[in-house]
């Protein structure tokens, strides 16, 4: 009797099942109840920073000799015009290609490229001022440009010749500079190679270092226009580690830059190496006595 009670009971329920219009479900289906499984799609990780998708033709620049202080110069197409010194002209980007180095060793690709700058003779007519490298840091996610000249090509003054990627860290600036007293029909005749890197001091400030063949200034350096015997502590930068360990350098009168004003306490010096033949002009940083 149970036993018919319980197939009448189950005959029922597939009855009213069918009657409701509904299929009934399917044990065998998939549950509606979250699987213990399941878990959350993890987040796409971000494409790392890319600075050779930054065109440089496009961006704000700072254009300087080490002669003459910073201007903005908003690029469009490679080209701006504007004012430099006591000259209007026009700006454009260098014709060689950027140079992608790590040039602070912190794994991250940094540009190096040039700007150039002409003055206007004439309506539409220009004439060739300077030509200046920079160096553009890359941080992880954008690229920032140091003010400081790496090197730089002027009218009757150091000529560079290429600048190309180190060995190690770094670039390799080839230069040539003009001789003292040389006249600027003779050109630059002193053949000068250096290797330069980025170097940090202890507030994260970035400076520009000559490696090799001795330690110094890496940046462009004005030339000596009249020699001295004057001495004193010099450093590759504010700061840093002493420029030329090895040979004394002798503090010499030089074209005046802008980069003697540029931090407190420091000033910016041209120096000869005790004792050099040819007279090659370096430069770096003494602390201004109180």
């Amino acid at each position: 009797m149970h036993r018919s009670v319980l197939a009448s009971g189950a005959v029922m329920l597939v009855l009213a099942a069918g009657c409701s219009g509904d299929p009934a479900p399917d044990p065998t289906g998939p549950s509606s109840e979250p699987s213990e499984s399941s878990s959350p799609s993890p987040s796409p990780t971000p494409e790392p920073f890319d600075p050779q998708q930054v065109d440089l033709a496009e961006q704000e620049w700072q254009f300087a000799t080490v002669y003459q202080g910073p201007v903005e110069v908003p690029l469009e197409g490679g080209e701006a015009t504007g004012g430099f010194g006591q000259w209007e002209g026009k700006f454009e980007i260098g014709e060689d290609e950027p140079l992608y180095v790590d040039i602070d060793d912190d794994g991250d690709q940094d540009v190096v490229a040039s700007i150039s700058f002409s003055f206007e003779t004439a309506p539409e007519t220009y004439q060739w001022v300077a030509t200046t490298w920079f160096v553009w840091l890359n941080d992880g996610e954008q690229l920032t440009q140091l003010p400081y000249p790496l090197a730089g090509s002027g009218d009757c003054d150091t000529q560079v010749d290429s600048v190309t990627k180190a060995d190690d860290v770094g670039v390799v600036v080839d230069e040539a500079q003009m001789g003292w007293q040389s006249a600027c029909a003779e050109g630059a005749g002193i053949e000068v190679t250096r290797t330069v890197q980025v170097s940090y001091d202890q507030d994260d400030q970035p400076w520009l270092v000559q490696t090799d063949p001795f330690p110094s200034w890496g940046g462009a350096c004005p030339m000596m226009v009249e020699p001295s015997d004057s001495g004193g502590e010099v450093r590759t930068a504010p700061g840093l580690e002493p420029a030329s360990p090895e040979d004394n350098p002798v503090i010499v009168t030089s074209g005046e830059s802008w980069l003697g004003d540029e931090v407190d306490g420091w000033d910016f010096v041209t120096y000869l190496q005790e004792e050099d033949p040819n007279f090659v002009s370096y430069c770096g940083w003494t602390q201004r006595s109180n």
